[in-house]
C-alpha cells in the first residue's frame, strides 16, 4: 500500500503561519495560476553552478556533471569536459519525513538532486555514467555506459508522440565531410559499432529459471532462459515459415511416394501364388507376380535417394540461414552471418 503524499506546507513551521493566514483571506491559493505557498527544500548549490529557480520547486541548473551531491559524478572528481544542464521539477518530491509521510521537505532541510526522489528530471551531461546514476539494469551485449555524453529522462510517466513517424536510431549519422571514419563519439573516439536498442520492462535483465516437464527424465526440469532476448525480424521470419511450409509439402510428397511403393509391394505379395513341396524344402524361384513389381520399386528407390539427400541438405541450409548455430551467447544461443537470420543483432527486449 503506497504511502499517502501529504501537503507539507501544513506542517512546515517556516511557512505554516503564512499559509494559514493567506488562505483564510483567499490569497496565495494558487487558483488561476496565481502564487501559492508550498514546501520547498533548500538546494545545496555547488560553487560553479548557475541556477534559475522558480517558485514551485523547479530548477534549471548549469554546472558540471553531478547526479546527486557536490562530490558525485565527474564534477565531484574534478574531471574536465563534464558540463551539465539539469532540469528538475519537484526536487526531493518523495522525501520521507519522520512521521512516515512523503513529500517535499521544508526549507530547513538541505536537498540535492536525486534520480530516485525527484519528480521529473532531464539530465544532460557532457561526460557521465548515466546507467549507474539512474540505476538501470545492465545488458550483456552493451554493459554500462562509462565516461560518455548522455541524456537521462526520469519521471513517473514519459510519452513520446509523433503525429507521423518516430525513429529510434543508433550508430553514426549519415553525414558528409567528417572524414573516412565518419561521425565520431563526443570525446573524439571512433564510433565503430552500430550500437543497440534495449526495451527493458521492470528494469530486470537477469536470467530466469523456467519449470517444465521433461518427458525423458519423467520429472520437472528447470532450464535457464535469458530475460533480455533479441527481437525477431518479421520479414526473415515470414521467409523462414514459407520455406518450412515448402519443406513440409516436399516431405508429404516423399511420404506419398513411399506409401505408393508400400501399396505396390503389398499388392504384389497378396497376389503371389507360392507352393512349397513338403517335407523336403527346396529353393523357391522368384514370384512371377511380385518380381516385376519389386524390380520397378527398387529402381525407383535408387532414383529417390538423391531427392531425399537433397531434402536433408535443404533442411540443414535452412537451419543455418535462419537460425544459425547454437553456440553464441550474444544472440541468445544462435549465431549466423546470414542476413536471413530471424533474430535482430542489435534490438533486444524483455
Amino acid at each position: 500500500m503506497p504511502k499517502k503524499i501529504v501537503d507539507q506546507s501544513k506542517i512546515c513551521a517556516d511557512i505554516k503561519p503564512r499559509v494559514e493566514k493567506s488562505r483564510k483571506v483567499g490569497k496565495r491559493t494558487g487558483i488561476l495560476n496565481k502564487p501559492i505557498d508550498e514546501a520547498v527544500g533548500t538546494y545545496e548549490r555547488a560553487n560553479v553552478e548557475n541556477i534559475m529557480t522558480g517558485d514551485n520547486n523547479n530548477f534549471v541548473i548549469l554546472g558540471r556533471d553531478r547526479p546527486s551531491n557536490p562530490s558525485s559524478g565527474f564534477g565531484g572528481k574534478g574531471g574536465t569536459q563534464a558540463g551539465r544542464i539539469d532540469l528538475i521539477v519537484g526536487m526531493a518530491s518523495s522525501f520521507r519525513h519522520k512521521d512516515g509521510s512523503f513529500g517535499p521537505p521544508c526549507s530547513n532541510t538541505i536537498v540535492n538532486p536525486n534520480f530516485a526522489m525527484d519528480a521529473s528530471r532531464i539530465y544532460i551531461s557532457q561526460k557521465a555514467e548515466i546507467d549507474k546514476y539512474m540505476g538501470i539494469a545492465p545488458t550483456e551485449h552493451v554493459g554500462e555506459t562509462v565516461e560518455s555524453s548522455a541524456i537521462g529522462l526520469k519521471s513517473d510517466a514519459i510519452r513520446i508522440h509523433a503525429r507521423r513517424d518516430i525513429k529510434i536510431v543508433t550508430g553514426r549519422a549519415r553525414v558528409e565531410n567528417v572524414g573516412k571514419q565518419g561521425e565520431r563519439l563526443s570525446g573524439g573516439g571512433q564510433n565503430e559499432v552500430p550500437g543497440s536498442i534495449s526495451f527493458i520492462a521492470g528494469n530486470y535483465t537477469e536470467d530466469e529459471s523456467v519449470s517444465m516437464v521433461d518427458m525423458l527424465s519423467l520429472g520437472l526440469s528447470k532450464p535457464t532462459v535469458k530475460k533480455l532476448q533479441p527481437l525477431v525480424k518479421g520479414g526473415n521470419l515470414e521467409d523462414c515459415l514459407r520455406d518450412i511450409f515448402g519443406l513440409i509439402k516436399s516431405l508429404a510428397k516423399i511420404a506419398e511416394d513411399k506409401g505408393w511403393k508400400i501399396n505396390s509391394i503389398n499388392t504384389g505379395v497378396s497376389t503371389s501364388v507360392r507352393t512349397l513341396p513338403t517335407p523336403v524344402p527346396i529353393p523357391i524361384p522368384p514370384s512371377p507376380t511380385f518380381a516385376p513389381v519389386g524390380a520397378v520399386i527398387a529402381s525407383q528407390g535408387i532414383a529417390q535417394v538423391p531427392i531425399e539427400q537433397g531434402f536433408m541438405k535443404r533442411v540443414e541450409n535452412m537451419e543455418n540461414n535462419y537460425l544459425g548455430k547454437k553456440d553464441d551467447k550474444t544472440t541468445g544461443g544462435s549465431v549466423s552471418t546470414s542476413p536471413l537470420h530471424i533474430l535482430s543483432k542489435y534490438v533486444y527486449t524483455t
